[in-house]
């Protein structure tokens, strides 16, 4: 898969690690050694892959990921100079602006800055560390790297284990690992938004935080906040785009991709084509169709047979970095299609977490036959355990560590004298952490896993996460969040006939107000459940985005024959319970929906790095 990773110290076997790294077996790896570090990089573009680059004095630098601007002195330059790498990009600012250039970096990368005279060696990562970067430190003379935290593993000094505390965190806490804490036995992330500089004869570490999120409400109107998201969101989107690059969109039948596509300017459209993932053509499928022809850009149905799932389980795990579960990385199967037609993909990846208030707790209550229905609520937002009880669940049958995922999390988040510490990042308040601590991607894990996915192809990114969005979100009221939709009114903004194309969720156009939203929302889920309309012609098939996944669980037996196939492991593992495993899966064969729960398990289970652990214990 691509990526980065490294060794510091004298014993380094950097080739074992980076092998994990190549995913499609095209990549362009390079390796740098010399008796203190050793790199590697690789790269879904071979123009990428003239790393490293030399810069000042007697430095080296790597980067991995994108960058699409640089802001400087109160000003934003976008990158207008694409013919150079990213390297090359950031090797200019860095000889400008020294490693102080990483603050004003508008894009999501990880990078490494090899000082040989000063004896360190920095690893910088984004803002909102968008590309998830993990270390463990082995021995008193290693330390090892790697965007993959499955491959470090592969150094022959890491024995790996499980944290008992932390997988049990990461089992309540729907299959999420938070700030720079992992289930995996003294690893831990990168910290985002900082440069960590590590002396390579000591292997001490200095992390520098060079952004914090603060939550800072402005008093203005919601037609300011339209008026500047409609404006950033669409130089976001035009500054990207290049007109000798061919582009594929992730499309939906919903709004955030919709608004993506709106922001395309006509004279890229010919060079776009808008990919839908599906099993059949539902509702959402014919919208996404529909909104397609409406922009006049090429559209195309990569068909999710019933066996998708299964051939996911298969796969997929090998690319988790604890974050999310198998079947988020939605167009694995289908990227050596995809791969061969476009040059990078478009998402709509952070729009519910950033601009939908998605982080903000509810409150649900059933109005009889039109089911669940939730509603905002703004308070408590004010406390460590409110937030605990939002991000935590019941913790499946069959995990029996003895230790309480909730109190671990809860013992995480511990007040500073600037604020709290959750998981070892800095927040302003416990009010902060709803507002900003969906900003970490890691909390978000299912985006995360799908990005991490199509980066192993080629270059993926969101318009979503730009600076300038992520700015403008924190200055937003709240209310604006879960009482107005600033996504769904900029449609109309940035292309009135897409505006026109109802909404598959709610059957209205985006033009109309929240209320009538929120209204359609519910009938149509209604007429779904209960009205014989437009019924899916297999039971594991909905008119929604994803399939069902209970149904196809109960439908068919892939999951029950993993179960089988791990069962020593299951045995082997002390957190997990072979019986508690066989009464969930029985649970769900007879009405109770642990679909989550049963993904979430084999997940783990299927990941390579579970094994290696099973047999270092041995």
């Amino acid at each position: 898969m691509a990526g980065l990773c490294g060794v510091v110290g004298e014993r380094q076997h950097v080739d074992r690690i980076a092998a994990d790294l190549e995913w499609t077996g095209e990549e362009s790896t390079t390796v740098f050694e010399d008796d203190r570090l050793a790199v590697a990089g690789s790269f879904t573009a071979e123009a990428e892959a003239d790393q490293p680059i030399p810069v000042g004095d007697d430095e080296l630098l790597w980067v991995w990921g994108s960058v699409f601007g640089f802001e400087r002195d109160g000003g934003y330059h976008p990158r207008t100079a694409f013919e150079r790498s990213t390297a090359r990009y950031c090797g200019d600012l860095y000889e400008r602006y020294g490693l102080e250039f990483v603050s004003g970096l508008n894009g999501d990368f990880v990078g490494v800055l090899y000082d040989r005279a000063a004896g360190t060696v920095s690893v910088f990562t984004d803002r909102l560390g968008l590309r998830d970067t993990y270390y463990v430190q082995p021995t008193d003379g290693t330390l090892v790297f790697s965007t993959a935290i499955q491959s470090l593993s592969r150094h022959p000094d890491v024995t790996p284990a499980f944290d008992t505390a932390y997988v049990s965190e990461y089992f309540t806490c729907h299959f999420r690992t938070f700030g720079v804490k992992t289930p995996l036995k003294d690893t831990y992330l990168f910290p985002p938004g900082a440069v960590t500089t590590v002396d390579l004869g000591s292997l001490d570490a200095d992390a520098r935080r060079y952004w914090t999120p603060r939550y800072r409400p402005r008093d203005r109107p919601f037609s300011y906040f339209l008026d500047e998201f409609a404006s950033r969101f669409d130089d976001a989107v035009t500054e990207r785009l290049r007109t000798d690059r061919e582009y594929g969109l992730l499309l939906s039948g919903g709004v955030d991709s919709r608004l993506v596509l709106a922001a395309v300017d006509p004279r890229h459209r010919d060079s776009l084509t808008a990919y839908h993932c599906s099993g059949w053509m539902g509702r959402e499928t014919r919208t996404a169709e529909r909104v397609a022809l409406t922009a006049g850009v090429e559209f195309e149905r990569l068909r999710r047979d019933p066996d998708y799932h299964e051939r996911a389980l298969a796969r997929n795990p090998k690319l988790s970095n604890f974050v999310g579960t198998f079947e988020q990385a939605h167009l694995e199967g289908f990227m050596d299609e995809v791969r061969g037609d476009v040059d990078e993909m478009l998402t709509a990846s952070f729009a519910d977490s950033n601009f939908k208030g998605h982080s903000f707790p509810q409150r649900s209550f059933e109005v009889g036959s039109l089911g669940t229905v939730h509603l905002p609520a703004f308070g408590p937002m004010d406390s460590v355990d409110s937030y605990v009880d939002f991000w935590t669940t019941d913790p499946p049958r069959y995990l029996r560590s003895g230790v309480d995922g909730a109190a671990v999390m809860r013992s995480e988040i511990r007040p500073t004298e600037t604020g709290i510490d959750h998981h070892g990042v800095a927040y302003g308040s416990p009010g902060e952490l709803f507002t900003c601590g969906m900003l970490t991607p890691r909390t978000n894990g299912s985006v995360l896993f799908m990005l991490q996915s199509l980066r192993q192809h080629l270059p993926a990114w969101s318009p979503f996460v730009d600076n300038r969005l992520v700015d403008l979100y924190l200055s937003m009221p709240r209310r604006y969040f879960v009482r107005r939709n600033v996504v769904l009114r900029s449609i109309e903004r940035l292309d009135a006939d897409l505006a026109d194309v109802p909404y598959a969720n709610t059957g209205l156009p985006p033009r109309y107000p929240f209320p009538a939203h929120f209204v359609g929302e519910h009938w149509v889920n209604f007429v779904d459940n209960h009205l014989p309309v437009n019924d899916p012609p297999a039971p594991h098939l909905s008119n929604g985005p994803w399939p069902d996944i209970p149904a196809l669980i109960r439908d068919r037996s892939f999951v029950e024959e993993t179960i089988r196939e791990n069962e020593d492991t299951i045995r082997q593992l002390p957190f997990l319970d072979w019986g508690g495993v066989w009464e969930c899966y029985r649970e769900h064969a007879s009405g109770v929906s642990n679909d989550r729960k049963l993904y979430g398990l084999l997940t783990l289970l299927e990941m390579p790095v579970t094994e290696r652990v099973v047999n270092a214990a041995d």
